[in-house]
């Protein structure tokens, strides 16, 4: 395949003839088709003088000189060439005789040479060699010239796009001297959310990469760039989530600046910077994504459920919507914490738009409210939870981890309040449960996992409610039916079975601790 050169529409590379005999002349004019090939024959010349002279003036790209001319020869000629730098590539033609002449020239630099007489094939082969190096010198020109011209942020914008060719990074790398390759390469791209006019914003970003610069150039882990007014970052050798405390500490820098409507979306790492594009992709998908997967006003393409999208969660509203208004009567935290879960899963899975799921979630706390209001006890607190005011805090959340996490806030304060108008009611439940199964193995775990609460919290509000911690009405309990027992004749190694004791020993020591007397004193106290 022959390499196209094009320097303009119309342009050839110019070539100039020098040989001593005009026959010669004459027929490397008509040998081949020149312009075909790319090429315009500007002069000839058939001495060494009048052959300089010629390149001197029409600086041609490409020179046939005969080795043996008058005047000066043809080595005398390459020599001066070079002396004066001039940049015209030459091909030697000699004869069989001059062989060792076409040698030195050789060693002199010469493109090639050919022997006489000129095989046109072969002069055509060694044309288009030549014509390919020309135009790949040109092109290497251009490139130096348009990376002197846009500066070190338009680089790294196209290594982000994926838009230079191996040649090209190669001479950035050395010019502005990023000592590629990397072990790793991550694209993060620094977003500001607000919709202002278009001066602040500006004002707002400019803001923004003196800070991200500044971050940068302090850690020395890579560079920076806007595009379409979003400050695109090349971390080199640094990549979250392995320094994550040194990117939020950024996040909450900017943060600082601008307020939370600024949003950091993150690629995965890879490690060949031919694939700096995909993870450059990828940061721009999760920007559309951020409501979704962004935490704490960060996006990371790890925290991406796209794989799992495939299984559907099945959701009845009304039925979580019931045991949702169950578990906040009884203030189960895990379970009011299990059933948001539950839902915001099933948003993600559903693969929702932003929107969609705000307006989801509002109908699942209001329909959750509504059952709830059934008790008429419960209407007053309910109606201050259906204010405008908190029905619209749910549309402003930038992320869906905020927006669960206002929504279990608000479930739960709920929770308290009915827990706060009605703690009988729950000591009544706590203690029926507890009387019914004494005699089984119950921990606090059991008790608090049967009303819904998470263990320590449920430690808490027991002691609160009943006045002693959980283990100590526990035992009080036993003892009192460990005493009802034994009046009734069992053993003491029966009752402390039917009581809820393994050991013996152990049911004895409780006991007397309760009673002040052993179980045998007790039934011999009984007994007489």
């Amino acid at each position: 395949m022959k390499f196209r050169f094009q320097r303009g529409e119309d342009d050839l590379l110019k070539v100039i003839l020098i040989d001593d005999e005009p026959i010669i002349l004459q027929g490397l004019q008509k040998i081949i088709d020149w312009n075909a090939l790319g090429f315009e024959i500007v002069a000839t010349a058939q001495d060494g003088m009048e052959g300089l002279e010629n390149i001197k003036k029409f600086k041609p790209e490409v020179a046939l000189v005969d080795i043996r001319i008058p005047g000066i020869d043809g080595l005398t000629l390459i020599n001066k060439l070079k002396e004066e730098g001039v940049n015209t590539r030459v091909i030697i033609l000699s004869g069989y005789s001059e062989f060792e002449y076409a040698k030195e020239a050789i060693e002199l630099g010469v493109e090639s040479y050919l022997l006489k007489p000129v095989d046109p094939h072969l002069l055509e082969q060694k044309l288009e060699k030549v014509k390919q190096k020309i135009g790949k010198e040109i092109e290497l020109q251009k490139i130096i010239k348009t990376t002197q011209e846009i500066g070190l942020e338009k680089v790294i914008e196209k290594l982000l796009l994926g838009t230079l060719d191996n040649r090209e990074i190669d001479y950035v790398n050395s010019f502005y001297g990023l000592l590629l390759p990397w072990k790793k390469y991550q694209v993060a791209i620094v977003k500001f959310c607000e919709k202002d006019s278009q001066k602040i914003i500006e004002e707002k970003i400019f803001q923004l990469k003196k800070e991200v610069d500044l971050f940068l150039k302090r850690n020395c882990c890579g560079y920076l760039t806007i595009i379409n007014h979003d400050i695109c970052i090349l971390f080199k050798d640094f990549w979250y989530p392995f320094n994550s405390k040194s990117i939020n500490m950024l996040k909450e820098s900017l943060v600082r600046m601008v307020g939370n409507q600024v949003v950091i979306s993150i690629g995965s790492e890879v490690d060949d910077y031919t694939l700096i594009k995909e993870s450059f992709n990828e940061a721009i998908r999760l920007l559309e994504k951020r409501f979704l997967f962004g935490y704490r006003g960060i996006v990371y393409i790890g925290e991406c459920l796209e794989d799992k999208r495939c299984d559907k969660v099945e959701f009845d509203d009304k039925e979580y919507a019931e045991k949702l208004a169950m578990a906040i009567v009884l203030n189960g935290f895990d379970s009011i914490n299990k059933i948001v879960e539950e839902k915001s899963e099933h948003f993600l899975h559903a693969n929702l738009s932003e929107d969609d799921i705000k307006i989801g979630f509002s109908n699942f706390y209001i329909e959750t409210l509504y059952r709830l209001s059934h008790n008429e006890l419960y209407k007053p607190i309910i109606e201050k939870y259906l204010n405008k005011d908190i029905l619209k805090s749910f549309y402003i959340q930038s992320t869906l981890t905020e927006l669960k996490a206002l929504i279990k806030f608000y479930f739960l304060s709920l929770a308290d309040e009915i827990d706060k108008m009605n703690p009988d009611n729950l000591k009544q439940k706590i203690s029926e449960f507890i009387e019914k199964n004494y005699f089984a193995d119950i921990r606090l775990e059991t008790i608090s996992d049967a009303f819904g609460y998470n263990s320590s919290y449920f430690s808490k509000l027991f002691k609160k409610v009943f006045g002693e911690n959980f283990t100590i009405y526990l035992d009080r309990i036993r003892v009192e039916k460990a005493k009802a027992f034994l009046k009734e004749g069992y053993k003491v190694s029966e009752t402390c079975k039917k009581v809820g004791f393994d050991d013996v020993d152990y049911f004895c020591k409780k006991f007397k601790k309760y009673v002040g007397i052993s179980p045998r004193e007790f039934k011999e106290k009984q007994k007489n």
